[in-house]
């Protein structure tokens, strides 16, 4: 209630301000914004759900405060509040999250001298079953140098913490910068939460990341180890080149486990010529059953991005571990002022899966927004909303 207590004061001080003294507001280099969306969501075979969202926001030359606040027919549902600080070469930040009962608690503090980024973030949460609480604590160390050569050292850490390699930019760094196109169209109508560590009972050594990157005349290269509390946990390769223009790309990414034994192995070819892209994503990995060699062929995806009459298109093509047809994801962008529209359409191997459709029209500082997806047995969901920034 602290922090809700605290969002609300925020609020009711930004809007005196932003009603009372707009030119001296500015001249502080304040902003705020205030969002509302409100969901439906039909529950077969005769029941529904209705959700609201508030997103508050306060900004202003070395701070920033946010706020999300969610309640459905059963009540409250989460409270998620986080401020940043910016001291020029430190950041503190902080992160508390209710759904509806305390989850999570992280505090972190960034350190920037010349090349050295030094992180730490301590972590308080809740990782028992409902209703049952369990409450963990677990901390990350991180350490990251990026020379002007081109050559990277990085760090990760983790004491009751484990998958930290988010924390170090994921598992292969180059290859995730290659297909961002994937990405883009996954997070389209549904974007997926950062990753955050995991935490775990006890407050002892998990886990450890030393990463070693080198990016230099086009060519790319990193080498990661993961180490638990039992010694070798994994290793990670990637080797490719990178040519700016015409903009081509070709990496491998391979990954072996403890043992030595390749696990996964990444084949991404990225071009881009004149507003054209197109990226294949090839994977390799190990069979469920054993066979003579360590990783079989698992499975082809293809991506393509252009632009007609300032219109976007993003097609995905996928292909099983038969090669066979897997999936379509067709996405469409078109911006008209006032109006933004985007429409993704979802194909499995059965044939229409979902259709999301989202629309956002822009008036000075006032936006109000409206999406809805359908699936092959019907509505998922319908959402409206606005938001208004000062």
């Amino acid at each position: 209630m602290l922090w809700t207590n605290a969002g609300r004061a925020a609020v009711a001080a930004i809007l005196i301000l932003a009603g009372t003294a707009p030119g001296w507001a500015a001249g502080l280099g304040f902003s705020a914004a205030v969002d509302l969306e409100i969901t439906y969501t039909p529950i077969p075979p005769a029941s529904y759900d209705m959700g609201s969202e508030l997103g508050l926001t306060f900004a202003m030359p070395g701070f920033k405060l946010t706020s999300d606040t969610g309640f459905n027919l059963s009540g409250f549902a989460f409270e998620r509040v986080e401020f940043e600080v910016d001291l020029g070469v430190a950041q503190i930040a902080e992160s508390i999250r209710f759904e509806p009962n305390f989850n999570w608690n992280q505090l972190s503090f960034d350190l920037a001298i010349a090349c050295v980024q030094v992180g730490v973030d301590w972590i308080f949460a809740d990782i028992g079953i409902p209703p049952t609480p369990d409450y963990q604590m677990g901390v990350v160390l991180a350490v990251v140098c990026n020379t002007p050569v081109g050559l990277g050292v990085a760090s990760a850490t983790g004491f009751g913490a484990t998958d930290l390699a988010a924390v170090l930019g994921g598992t292969a760094p180059f290859s995730e910068e290659a297909l961002a196109l994937f990405e883009h169209v996954a997070a389209l109508c549904a974007p997926a939460p950062p990753p955050v560590p995991t935490i775990l009972a006890g407050f002892v050594f998990e886990q450890e990341i030393l990463r070693l990157t080198l990016s230099s005349v086009g060519l790319v290269a990193s080498h990661t180890t993961w180490l638990d509390a039992g010694g070798l946990e994994q290793m990670g390769f990637e080797l490719g080149y990178q040519l700016p223009a015409p903009g081509i790309g070709i990496l491998a990414a391979l990954l072996l486990d403890g043992t030595m034994t390749i696990t996964h192995l990444d084949l991404i070819l990225d071009v881009s010529v004149e507003g054209v892209r197109f990226t294949s994503w090839t994977e390799f990995a190990e069979p469920l059953f054993p066979v003579p060699v360590p990783i079989l062929f698992a499975g082809q995806r293809f991506a393509v991005s252009f632009e007609v009459c300032e219109v976007r298109i993003t097609s995905q093509t996928d292909f099983d571990d038969l090669f066979l047809f897997a999936g379509e994801r067709i996405a469409i962008e078109a911006t008209i002022p006032p109006v933004t529209f985007v429409s993704l359409t979802i194909f499995d191997a059965g044939g229409f899966a979902a259709q999301c459709i989202q629309a956002r029209v822009a008036f000075s500082v006032v936006e109000l927004t409206s999406a809805a997806e359908f699936a092959w047995d019907g509505l998922v969901f319908v959402s409206l909303g606005f938001s208004l920034a000062f």
